[in-house]
């Protein structure tokens, strides 16, 4: 008979790894990896093309909110090995570069055009006291005008996510701006963006040497022999007094961190739960590595115009100084991916991003309280089925840790962090 797991982890990706090693660091030792790919990773991996370090699943930085994850990270791999950098990201409009976000920095464009945008975010349904909307477009229209929501916005949203902005839900706006009307016109007044209202991250982390998935590779190294490779989870059933995925792997619990999709045909999946599931969307982005001379500063750019068929791009050599100085990478919907337009090298992510359409939190708080009352633990960004990035899937890893009873990691997180960081 095979062993009877404490835990079987469902992918091997940042999240999956995390919690794998979250639990080895509380003493966990039953503990199997099941990872589809023929090697883990999945969104963090790096990949060596020519003199370039390309991370094939799009833009990963290190920087969080959460002082434990920075413990949790520099605890495998100290601190010393990363450059750090303040943040400089912009946003193509219209021929000019400006600074991100776009409502700080009005005062970077034209004068004409800088009375166009003002007359729009203050003339705002926010600002005129109607109600906030609960779809994405009329948010965005009610919060920030018309004029930043038709050129930049909308259109950017359109491309990232492939489908209209009113399809999309407003529970996860904590990730763009929410400055108030007078924090918008003092800026361009005053002609600096107050950095302590930006909606997102001030600097970030970049390991020294290779890519992001240095940072992965650290955490995987002490639990590598518990990962099984090429081996998707594709059943769940339970067995005697267990769960036992793909008819093999027994277990006591199971901590899904893969698309749900993925695992929806299993017998143990009754049909209102695979109906909840086939109602989830993703989307499929396409990294693709181009060589260009450029001098922006800046480390990423966001293209909202729909006459490109890119919505971001990433200046290696800016946050990678030991990659080739001409590396630049796009990131493109799969629905507007056109091969054949200068790339070196192209990688598809199947799943890129779970997009957030009206009333998906529903769905998926559904689906996860069924599959608990199971012991099947969703967890990270398919397991949760939320835009988190890496910083969260691990803070989000640490938290399941705590509810399941082991919260001793935190003890061998304090005495492995490496001199530099004591």
């Amino acid at each position: 008979m095979t062993p009877l797991y404490e835990y079987v982890i469902i992918g091997g990706g940042i999240t999956g790894i995390s919690m794998a090693r979250l639990l080895q660091m509380a003493g966990v030792r039953s503990v199997r990896v099941l990872e589809a790919a023929p090697e883990a990773g999945g969104l963090c991996r790096t990949k060596r093309v020519g003199g370039h370090y390309l991370d094939i699943g799009g833009g990963h930085f290190l920087c969080t909110k959460y002082p434990e994850v920075y413990d949790f990270v520099f605890s495998h791999i100290p601190k010393s090995e990363f450059n750090f950098f303040p943040r400089v990201s912009t946003i193509a409009l219209d021929g000019i570069e400006l600074d991100y976000p776009l409502e700080s920095n009005i005062w970077q464009m034209p004068l004409e055009r800088q009375v166009e945008y003002l007359i729009s975010v203050v003339q705002n349904g926010e600002a005129r006291g109607l109600p906030a909307p609960r779809d994405f477009e009329g948010w965005i229209r009610w919060k920030l005008g018309d004029r930043i929501a038709e050129t930049y916005m909308l259109p950017y949203n359109r491309k990232i996510w492939g489908v209209e902005p009113q399809e999309m839900d407003v529970d996860w706006l904590h990730k763009i701006p929410r400055l108030a009307v007078e924090d918008i016109v003092s800026a361009c007044l005053e002609h600096t963006a107050d950095a302590e209202k930006m909606p997102s991250h001030q600097g970030f982390y970049y390991p020294k040497h290779g890519g992001y998935q240095e940072v992965f590779d650290a955490l995987l190294n002490p639990v590598a022999d518990w990962v099984d490779y090429s081996a998707p989870a594709q059943t769940i059933e339970q067995g005697d007094g267990c769960l036992v995925v793909n008819g093999k792997y027994r277990a006591r619990r199971v901590i899904n961190t893969a698309p749900w999709h993925t695992l929806a045909a299993s017998p143990l999946f009754p049909p209102h739960i695979r109906s909840l599931i086939a109602s989830l969307r993703h989307n499929t982005v396409v990294v693709s590595l181009h060589e260009e001379d450029y001098q922006t500063p800046a480390h990423w750019t966001y293209v909202p115009s729909l006459d490109e068929p890119h919505h971001r791009n990433f200046y290696i050599h800016n946050f990678a100084p030991h990659s080739d100085p001409r590396g630049v990478y796009h990131e493109t919907n799969s629905q507007r991916w056109q091969s054949g337009r200068g790339e070196v090298y192209s990688h598809p992510n199947e799943y890129a991003y779970p997009l957030p359409t009206i009333g998906w939190a529903d769905t998926i708080n559904q689906i996860l309280d069924w599959a608990q009352s199971l012991n099947i633990h969703g967890l990270g960004r398919w397991g949760q089925w939320e835009y988190f990035n890496s910083d969260v899937c691990i803070y989000q890893a640490m938290q399941l840790a705590c509810k399941l009873g082991h919260e001793s990691y935190v003890d061998a997180i304090v005495d492995d962090k490496p001199e530099d960081l004591l």
